[in-house]
Order: C-alpha cells, then sequence, then structure tokens
C-alpha cells in the first residue's frame, strides 16, 4: 500500500481476498484500477478497452465508500437491465470475498440493491435520469451507448451538488455524444475531469509485456501492436473481428461518423423503446431457443402485447455459415418495431428449414424476404414451394441493396424501427459503409477485413424492405381465376 492511497484503495488492498472476488486464481490488480480507486476527484472518466475489469471496479469502489462511510448512496446506471443486474452481483461477491472482521451485513439484498446495516446503499438501474438521490456517488457505466446519454448525464451531475463523485466509463461509440464531448471537448471545455484512458495494452489480461507494450504500442499499427505484444486469446479476437471494430472496442479510437452510412446516432434514436423497457422482443442462438423464442412470441400474438402482423427477412450465412433471421411487427403508424431475432451458427440445412418453418406456421407473417444467392438459393426455393406469395427470394445485387439500405435508412431517420439495445446488431448497422465506385455506381457493403458480413444488417433490411417492396407479379397469383393483390400497404 502506497503512503497516499485513499482509504478506500487502502479498505480494498487489505481486506478483499481479490481472486475469490473476480473468480480468477490468478487476478492481480491493474495499473489503471490502482489509480481509479485512488482518484479522489468530484469528476473522473475514463475511455476503455472492453472487458477490463471496468464494471467490476466500480462494484469494489461502491462497496468500500458503502462500507466506510454511513447512509452513503452509490448509483449506478447501465446500459439495459442485464447489466444493472450484473452490478448487483459483483458488489454481492466482493462482499462475501472481505474479510470477515470488516465485511458489512446486509439488510436489503435484491437484483438491483443492497443496503447495508450503515445505511449505506447500492442502487442498479438501467440507463434513465437519475433523480431524487442527495450526496451520492454516481457512476454511468457505458455512457456512449445510452440511447439517451445527454439527458442521463443532466440529471446526474446534480445528485452530486452538496456531495459524492461522479465517475463515467465507456468504450467509444462514434465521434459524438456526450461522452465524446467530455473526453475530446472539441467544442467546450469540461475542466473539473480527471481523465484516464485504458486500451488493451496496458491491461496485464490483454499485453504480455506491458512495460513495452506502453512504449511501443501507441506508435505502430494495430496488427504490428496485437501481433507482438497481445496475448494468444486477443491475437484470435483481434482476427475475427472488423478492424474499426477492434479499434473501437479495444483501443479507444473514436471511429468518424463521416464513413458509416447510418449512424450511431440514428442506431440509438430507435432504441429509446427498449431502453425504456417497453420494447418486447425474443432471441435466440440455437435451435432450441429459436423453437422456445417463436412459441413466445406466438404467446405474445394472442395475448395481444405486439401486433397481429408480421414480416421477416432471413440472411443465408455467407460467413462461417452464420445465418439471422429477423421478424418485425407491422403497425398501423408505420412502425417496424423488432420482434424476433435469431442467429444460427453453422446450423444443418435441415434445422434451418424447420425454423423458418414454424415460424411462419406459428407466427401471423405476411411477407418474409429470403437471401436467394448462394447458398440461400436452395432455402429460398424449398420455401417458396411451401408458402408460395408469402415467402420470396431475393437476389443481391449493388442495385437492390441500395434499395434495401435507402429504405431502412430512411425508417432510422424517421425513428420507424424500434430496436433492441443489442451491440452486436448496433455494430452490423454501424459496419456498412456507402462507396461511390470508379464508374459513380454506389455499393453497400461493409470493409473487406470484416469477418461478419453484416448478415444482421441484411436481414433487418430485407424484412424492412417486404413492407416496402411492391407485391409479386400479379399474373403469377391466381386465386379462382381473380387476380389477388397482397400489398400490405
Amino acid at each position: 500500500m502506497t503512503p497516499t492511497a485513499s482509504r478506500r484503495l487502502a479498505f480494498l488492498l487489505n481486506y478483499l481476498d481479490l481472486p475469490a472476488a473476480t473468480d480468477d486464481p490468478e487476478a492481480e490488480w491493474e495499473e489503471y484500477q490502482i489509480r481509479h480507486l485512488n482518484n479522489s476527484s468530484l469528476f473522473g472518466i475514463t475511455t476503455k478497452s472492453r472487458q477490463v475489469g471496468w464494471s467490476w471496479t466500480i462494484a469494489a469502489e461502491a462497496v468500500a465508500d458503502s462500507a466506510l462511510n454511513k447512509r452513503t448512496p452509490n448509483i449506478f446506471v447501465s446500459i439495459n437491465l442485464e447489466e444493472s443486474r450484473e452490478k448487483i452481483r459483483y458488489a454481492r461477491q466482493i462482499i462475501d470475498a472481505l474479510d470477515r472482521e470488516v465485511r458489512p451485513a446486509l439488510i436489503i439484498d435484491n437484483q438491483l440493491e443492497l443496503e447495508m446495516q450503515n445505511g449505506s446503499r447500492m442502487i442498479s438501474h438501467p440507463s434513465k435520469p437519475v433523480r431524487g438521490k442527495a450526496k451520492g456517488n454516481v457512476k454511468l457505466d457505458e455512457l456512449a451507448h445510452y440511447p439517451k446519454d445527454s439527458e442521463i448525464y443532466t440529471s446526474a451531475v446534480p445528485v452530486i451538488s452538496k456531495g459524492g463523485r461522479l465517475r463515467a466509463g465507456s468504450s467509444p461509440m462514434g465521434a459524438g455524444g456526450v461522452f465524446h464531448e467530455i473526453v475530446n471537448q472539441p467544442l467546450i471545455k469540461y475542466p473539473g475531469y480527471t481523465r484516464d484512458y485504458v486500451p488493451w495494452w496496458v491491461t496485464k489480461s490483454f499485453c504480455k509485456d506491458m512495460p513495452e507494450a506502453k512504449k511501443l504500442a501507441p506508435h505502430m499499427t494495430t496488427e504490428e501492436r496485437v501481433m507482438l505484444f497481445g496475448k494468444p486469446r486477443l491475437i484470435i479476437i483481434f482476427q475475427n473481428l472488423p478492424l474499426l471494430d477492434f479499434q473501437q472496442e479495444y483501443e479507444c479510437m473514436f471511429v468518424d461518423e463521416a464513413t458509416a452510412w447510418i449512424t450511431w446516432d440514428e442506431i440509438k434514436r430507435n432504441q429509446e423503446l427498449a431502453q425504456a423497457g417497453q420494447l418486447v422482443y425474443f432471441q435466440a442462438a440455437t435451435v432450441d431457443e429459436a423453437m422456445q423464442a417463436i412459441d413466445d412470441l406466438a404467446a405474445a400474438v394472442a395475448a395481444g402485447q405486439v401486433e397481429p402482423v408480421m414480416v421477416g427477412g432471413m440472411d443465408v450465412g455467407r460467413s462461417h455459415n452464420l445465418t439471422e433471421i429477423i421478424v418485425l411487427g407491422v403497425t398501423n403508424t408505420n412502425q417496424l418495431p423488432y420482434r424476433l431475432g435469431i442467429s444460427l451458427d453453422r446450423v444443418e440445412f435441415d434445422d434451418q428449414k424447420a425454423v423458418v418453418t414454424k415460424i411462419m406456421e406459428k407466427l401471423p407473417v405476411l411477407r418474409f424476404f429470403i437471401d436467394r444467392n448462394g447458398l440461400g438459393m436452395q432455402m429460398a426455393e424449398d420455401m417458396e414451394k411451401l408458402y408460395p406469395i408469402k415467402v420470396e427470394g431475393m437476389t443481391f445485387t449493388q442495385p437492390s441493396k441500395e434499395l434495401w439500405s435507402v429504405e431502412l435508412k430512411l425508417r432510422l431517420q424517421r425513428k420507424q424501427l424500434p430496436l433492441p439495445v443489442d451491440k452486436d446488431l448496433s455494430y452490423q448497422i454501424h459496419s456498412i459503409r456507402k462507396k461511390i465506385t470508379g464508374s459513380k455506381k454506389a455499393t453497400f457493403d461493409t470493409q473487406a477485413n470484416e469477418r461478419h458480413h453484416a448478415d444482421k444488417y441484411w436481414a433487418l433490411a430485407l424484412a424492412a424492405w417486404t413492407v416496402a417492396a411492391p407485391p409479386p407479379d400479379q399474373e403469377e397469383i391466381e386465386v379462382y381465376d381473380e387476380p389477388v393483390d397482397i400489398s400490405p400497404l
């Protein structure tokens, strides 16, 4: 322990069993954690890599402050409900790992709140404005990713008017928003902040030679520093993420919005309903989960919780055999809320077909578009035969991708596509770039080095296009020898 260690830092260094508190027998304190816990300034903000333990660190900070100071509120604000619960799980495990002589007793212990006998509380909730907690320590986790970041930040600052501290930490999410403004101060100054910067190469968990990396890594390309200083797991992650995504997620880079077809602001604007906990949706990553999710959505339809008319899109895996399916609701107010997302990784053709069949049988799907390129051709043909009129195969060409992309962007700009707060979906939407070729034609695609090929984006674009697309050739559709118009509009 250093002579200048803060009370909270000294408390944790002296009394916390770190391996037990982290479930890691080899756990060591990171340098940035020591700086964070020793920082007594009013405002602090950290630009950080993903998975460096910042959420755990603010939980440890809250436990120490609560144990040392009576009647102190510590307020966590997280990106969603599950992350809110995770902060309390961390805090509970940290309390359990304290030496018995200083371990506080809890009088309230639930998923979103802990209260100690001394009256100090740890309260955790999804990203919403912070109200009514005077002299509290406020911790804004992943601030850059909040749909209403400015409103939440504005509400949080007055909480510390008569005491307490404000801490914000996040991986970047585009070159905009409150987090970007405070960190980089491009327009106005935020002079009261202590700023910290935690890319992967300054952490023991990712870097195999921190002393050398801190000197050399900032002056190297991403690939050079990953290959020279990254541990094996980080190298594999680098090889399986788009370059810009890796730089944003692990190297604290604020990616320029000018390169993206759909901006972070447009994405976040459509996540506000989900952020408020008012978007009913289901997701699945295996066949069994998909079957259950379809049943759950069908039950929500029957209960009147979601729309009785739906549309869907399916991008059949061209990247590591990953298939994405997205189902949207169709409202009478031009809204297309996200209701179902299914990701199938290396799943056999017959199992994929069974999932689509159940969607068509159990859900009120009016139109369903399937990518018919490459591996999707057989799927599209089979499902068109089973569900004529409703299912259509769509050919990916640059002109068709432009049509779908323009329609999707317009929907997002008009706030007509309520989306879940799902980082993978958000990043894939944001990964699409519009480029003009030498022949002056527009192309819409991901960077050449990206691995996911934006499968979720194209499934979403296909689903949205079902509502805008003209009906099938009416000369081919006859019921009792009379032409039928099936347009949903």
